[in-house]
């Protein structure tokens, strides 16, 4: 489930091994889940990656500073790539995090590989592009499979599944409900992002504004039917 980043590539080069992986499966194209794509097609082994995915490992867009030093650059897929196909596993969509996000379920054992579906219950940082309220849409479609067993790509195994999900889609809502009534209320970008997540976070600011809770606001109030422009933000 998903490759790792770039910079973990020559440790995950001793465990990529042709004879012994029947397939990779690939949640979504961001850099920590297929940055070794590349190597995975150089070793033959077949993927099912999102058809949203293919373009991104095949040209892969140059990153910001901090996610190439974070994380690595990834390859591109020079070798031709195998489609993998599984009876037991099957890719579902689950925008929000990124448009091609998708989870792994394995529906005879109860068990969904959710990629960065979850990541925690309070999550403030967002991309920018990323989709808050499909997040929320795509959190009720999992839950409604119901999974015995949730496996985080950050976290691992999520304790209590249902109710960690649950959780996170209360939270999320009464967050916007948060940034909704401040907007309507007048308030611009900047004051919505300090009344409502208590101010910029240091990876909001470490990123340059690329990973911020600036942009969970801004997903929120550009979503809006006739969303009110950021003055002073």
């Amino acid at each position: 489930m998903d490759s790792g980043f770039p910079n973990v590539s020559h440790e995950f080069r001793q465990f990529v091994d042709p004879s012994r992986l029947r397939g990779a499966m690939i949640t979504h194209s961001h850099e920590d889940h297929a940055g070794n794509v590349a190597l995975l097609a150089e070793r033959g082994v077949p993927v099912s990656l999102p058809a949203l995915s293919r373009g991104v490992t095949e040209r892969p867009a140059p990153l910001a500073l901090y996610r190439r030093w974070t994380w690595g650059s990834p390859d591109p897929t020079a070798f031709p790539l195998t489609t993998f196909t599984s009876d037991e596993f099957e890719l579902l969509p689950a925008p929000g995090h990124s448009r091609d996000h998708h989870v792994v379920w394995d529906k005879a054992e109860g068990t969904l590989f959710g990629g960065d579906l979850f990541i925690g219950v309070k999550v403030r940082v967002a991309h920018p592009g990323e989709d808050i309220r499909g997040t929320v849409a795509s959190l009720r479609r999992v839950a409604e499979l119901g999974p015995a067993r949730f496996f985080d790509a950050h976290r691992g195994l999520v304790a209590r599944p249902m109710d960690s999900l649950q959780a996170k889609v209360q939270w999320i809502e009464d967050t916007i409900g948060a940034i909704e009534d401040r907007h309507r209320a007048g308030a611009n970008e900047s004051q919505i992002l300090r009344d409502v997540l208590g101010g910029e976070a240091l990876l909001g600011l470490a990123s340059g504004g690329d990973y911020s809770r600036r942009n969970f606001v801004r997903s929120i109030v550009s979503s809006l039917v006739d969303p009110r422009p950021s003055v002073g933000a």
